[in-house]
């Protein structure tokens, strides 16, 4: 959300007449979480980086430490919407195929990505091209990470593409248009785990779900 110069002002205005709040936001620079998270180098950047600018993905800070420490060398992934999240999964996991809808940020991307990486560019960002990727794949996934267009379309088609054990992610499940997508998942039997909070850079509470089944990868 842009605020508007007024707005700004009014802003600075009221932190002037409230000076232990402007000293504790001002200490915030300097120590304590946002700091520890690397918080204002993503926000510098304008995109998700960590303190030592290592990339991460663009979801909730507590689902990034809930997921680092389940991730290992026998996962697949397959994940809609690619960037920063495919670089944090690629150096966690075995392989991860990844499908991107926009052409100049698939070309952008390519060069950086490792060779574990598979990058598909969608034909098109209409639904069935953009779902294309996972529906003629030959394989299933442990995890199938849902952050780009068509997400309630991701959501059906990824039940049909998981290992046994395997979990499903959403990012923004937050969102009302994503409430469909949410309800067919847990009409399929799979169980929630929300985690709200801000993001990389940005100061939106947001909330990022796993959908798992009783026995699956991430132990929960």
């Amino acid at each position: 959300m842009e605020y508007t110069f007024r707005e700004k002002v009014k802003t600075l205005l009221i932190l002037i007449k409230e000076p232990k709040v402007l000293s504790k936001l001002l200490s915030l620079r300097l120590s304590g979480y946002l700091m520890d998270v690397g918080w204002f180098n993503a926000f510098k950047a304008g995109e998700p980086i960590g303190k030592n600018s290592e990339p991460l993905p663009w979801v909730t800070y507590s689902f990034i430490d809930f997921i680092s420490e389940r991730l290992n060398k026998d996962f697949s992934i397959f994940e809609f919407g690619s960037g920063n999240s495919t670089l944090f999964f690629a150096e966690r996991v075995k392989n991860v195929t990844t499908v991107e809808h926009n052409a100049d940020w698939y070309n952008k991307l390519k060069e950086k990505l490792p060779g574990n990486v598979e990058l598909i560019l969608s034909k098109s960002d209409l639904k069935e091209d953009y779902l294309d990727g996972l529906k003629k794949s030959d394989k299933n996934y442990d995890i199938i990470f849902i952050d780009g267009i068509h997400r309630v379309g991701c959501c059906y088609t990824a039940v049909n593409h998981l290992t046994d054990n395997g979990v499903i992610i959403l990012d923004d499940s937050e969102r009302e248009e994503y409430k469909e997508g949410i309800e067919y998942l847990k009409s399929k039997g799979f169980k929630r785990i929300d985690f709200w909070e801000i993001p990389p850079g940005m100061f939106i509470r947001k909330c990022t779900t796993i959908f798992y089944q009783p026995v699956n990868c991430l132990e929960i």
